[in-house]
């Protein structure tokens, strides 16, 4: 089944900008890439791409979205095998409720979802929620500390970890690449914050 990405542009209507409609796009692409490297079923990807925080209000938006995307894509029409592999893989996404990814399609977007909190763009996001929360900008903080909130705290409890808990061979080696670009990004930021960019 294909679903036209326009269809779904108003379910995600005045988000935040690190859980907004470009940031659904940014998983289709990155799922769509690891699913031909990965072999996987690019339509039940590119459905669970698009509709994974389609709830994402929700306390447990992952168990949200697959119910919501369970009914939405029963009305078009999709079968029950479909249906239920594009709700496991919503269901699976979740990085604070880790539940068993079964089937490569959920694997996929899994890392999908992932991939897009970090690098660069992950570091924009970091910022864009800190900036929706009133959190600071960045404060210095010890790989220990993790009591606060900041884009920092986020950073060292959440994103420095996630090549290690990626699932597919392809999204563990782009993990890993994007994280070194967005360490040596926060190491000029941190320099820049303490003005020792420069010398002399």
């Amino acid at each position: 089944m294909e679903i036209d990405p326009e269809e779904v542009r108003p379910l995600y209507a005045d988000r935040d900008p690190a859980h907004d409609f470009e940031h659904i796009l940014r998983v289709v692409r990155l799922a769509e890439r690891i699913a031909r490297s990965e072999g996987a079923d690019p339509a039940v990807v590119r459905a669970a791409a698009l509709l994974h925080d389609v709830r994402r209000e929700e306390a447990d938006h992952a168990i949200a979205s697959a119910a919501f995307a369970r009914w939405w894509l029963t009305e078009r029409g999709a079968s029950t095998e479909f249906i239920e592999a594009v709700a496991h893989a919503i269901e699976a996404h979740r990085f604070r409720e880790p539940r068993v990814a079964c089937t490569l399609e959920a694997r996929v977007l899994f890392d999908a979802d992932k991939l897009d909190a970090l690098g660069i763009i992950g570091l924009a996001r970091l910022f864009a929620y800190s900036g929706a929360h009133c959190h600071p900008l960045w404060i210095a903080v010890g790989e220990e500390e993790t009591g606060m909130d900041s884009a920092a705290h986020e950073f060292f409890r959440k994103i420095r970890l996630l090549p290690e808990r990626m699932q597919t061979e392809t999204g563990r080696r782009w993990a890993e690449a994007r994280l070194d670009r967005m360490r040596r990004a926060i190491e000029w930021l941190e320099a820049e914050i303490h003005g020792e960019d420069f010398e002399g």
